[in-house]
């Protein structure tokens, strides 16, 4: 199967293809693996060089990503301050009925997975960051190795799913969506 294949939803630990075909989630159900989904934030409009509201077809990717993950069985959303993050957040947290997105810094990522891992194993949890933090989370947790390359300044529809329970015990999936 491609797992590169386009992602229509992630239900019963399993993810859902377009073509109709499934990919099972690594130790879906052990309470010692936490699971991260980690997107980057969606298409951004391009006049506000600071902090850009997503374009058109970012609402819509966005609107997607909700219907993907709204069966996803989700404990917690978060995103980064920018506005960017947070709009390609919200339909998730919407959809998935969450109480708030909340808000982590991508340049404290690093002590904050680690305070995830040690507290709260078994967690279910959506990240949306951006083109440079979430490939360095997948680095730290990938025991610092560099598989994950930043991701092209274009390309705004990789997925990944982390199973982990810790540094160097983690497996990813990359998908499309």
């Amino acid at each position: 199967m491609d797992l590169l294949n386009y992602l229509k939803g992630v239900k019963n630990g399993q993810l859902h293809f377009a073509d109709g075909s499934f990919k099972e989630i690594p130790y879906w159900g052990d309470p010692a693996w936490m699971h991260l989904f980690c997107v980057r934030h969606a298409e951004k409009e391009k006049g506000d060089p600071h902090d850009p509201a997503l374009s058109t077809e970012g609402e819509a990717r966005a609107e997607h990503l909700g219907r993907i993950m709204e069966a996803a069985g989700l404990d917690e959303v978060f995103a980064t301050l920018a506005r960017r993050t947070q709009l390609t957040a919200e339909p998730v947290q919407r959809r998935a009925h969450m109480p708030a997105v909340e808000i982590y810094k991508p340049e404290e990522q690093i002590e904050w997975i680690l305070e995830m891992l040690a507290h709260y194993p078994g967690k279910k949890i959506l990240i949306v960051g951006h083109q440079d933090s979430v490939p360095h989370l997948l680095n730290y947790l990938n025991e610092g190795g560099f598989d994950f390359d930043n991701i092209s300044n274009a390309d705004y529809g990789k997925f990944y799913v982390v199973a982990t329970k810790g540094i160097g015990e983690t497996t990813v999936i990359e998908a499309r969506y």
